[in-house]
């Protein structure tokens, strides 16, 4: 799980905008949502920590005009289909909610581009968790969408292996009614764990808060260096793992959240101070094309609330193509 275990940088295909057909759209929670969307070729392409571009506007529309990123849930690659987990936050989320629900008659082949059979969508893009050894110690811990990424990261480690590595899931939520994902989670052969800032479920307090319990109890003879941390979910939560995570010497890969323009690493609006190698320098680095997903020890104290002054990533401002 060391850095040069998976690529610091993703590699760029050039976008081009396709339609992913409308399979299902339903809520699985207070204004939480799975989309289920068919596109074979981002199915097959699609890596946990990776993530998808939506046109989340009508045919012809420039309103919203910046496309929304969202981690991919999960994908079945017989089917071609690829699931994205949103909640309603603003026009974008607001728009995908409207989209037909599951069961609903959907329109014809002819109309899909009027009555929205499908959704405009590019991807996927970013680099991807690395896979533990299969005698670590696996600790999950997400909050909010960043249960996405560690959802689809789970199924893959439970298909993967012939023994799947111990795996253990910490969801962390404000309460019991927030903890979306949770029954999913609880359909694999892994331990489930949740916290609740209002104790309506589970431990009371924070989702790392739960961690630290755990790593001072059942894992307090465990060889730190045997045990692997993925994380994803709002800032303070990321940043509270990072403290965790060096503090007791545990490799730890964070996949972080940003607002992007782009999503392929041209426009710098996801710029935050990441270490390029161990023990250098902080530089503005890309989470869309570098990351998302970064090896604990490269991020920055806070996790980078904003770029530094005149350190801009080395190497071309436009990434390679291939």
């Amino acid at each position: 799980m060391s850095q040069e275990s998976r690529p610091t940088t993703s590699s760029l295909v050039v976008p081009e905008t396709g339609l992913s057909k409308i399979i299902s759209n339903y809520q699985v929670g207070p204004d939480w949502f799975v989309l289920r969307l068919e596109e074979p070729a981002i199915a097959k392409a699609s890596k946990p920590g990776q993530f998808v571009q939506v046109l989340c506007s009508e045919p012809g529309s420039t309103d919203p005009l910046l496309r929304r990123p969202f981690s991919v849930y999960d994908v079945d690659k017989e089917k071609g289909t690829y699931d994205i987990l949103y909640t309603t936050v603003g026009r974008g989320t607001r728009w995908m909610a409207q989209l037909p629900e599951e069961g609903a008659p959907l329109p014809t082949e002819e109309n899909r581009r009027g009555e929205g059979l499908a959704v405009d969508v590019i991807g996927p893009f970013g680099n991807h968790f690395a896979l533990p050894e299969e005698d670590d110690q696996v600790i999950l811990v997400g909050g909010g969408v960043g249960v996405a990424p560690l959802y689809f990261f789970s199924k893959e480690l439970c298909q993967k292996f012939k023994t799947p590595p111990s795996i253990t899931m910490l969801m962390g939520a404000r309460r019991k009614d927030l903890l979306q994902g949770i029954d999913a989670f609880r359909q694999l052969p892994i331990r489930n764990e949740v916290a609740t800032n209002d104790g309506s479920e589970g431990f009371k307090g924070f989702v790392t808060q739960l961690l630290e319990e755990l790593l001072d109890g059942p894992y307090k003879t465990t060889d730190p260096q045997k045990i692997k941390l993925y994380g994803c979910g709002p800032t303070g939560m990321n940043e509270a793992l990072r403290q965790v995570a060096l503090g007791r010497g545990i490799p730890c890969e964070i996949c972080l959240e940003a607002r992007m323009a782009c999503g392929f690493g041209i426009c710098f609006a996801c710029v935050v101070p990441i270490k390029k190698e161990l023990g250098g320098d902080l530089y503005n680095r890309r989470i869309c094309l570098e990351g998302p997903v970064f090896d604990a020890r490269l991020l920055g104290e806070g996790l980078g609330e904003r770029p530094l002054d005149g350190k801009m990533p080395q190497g071309p401002i436009c990434p390679t193509i291939s």
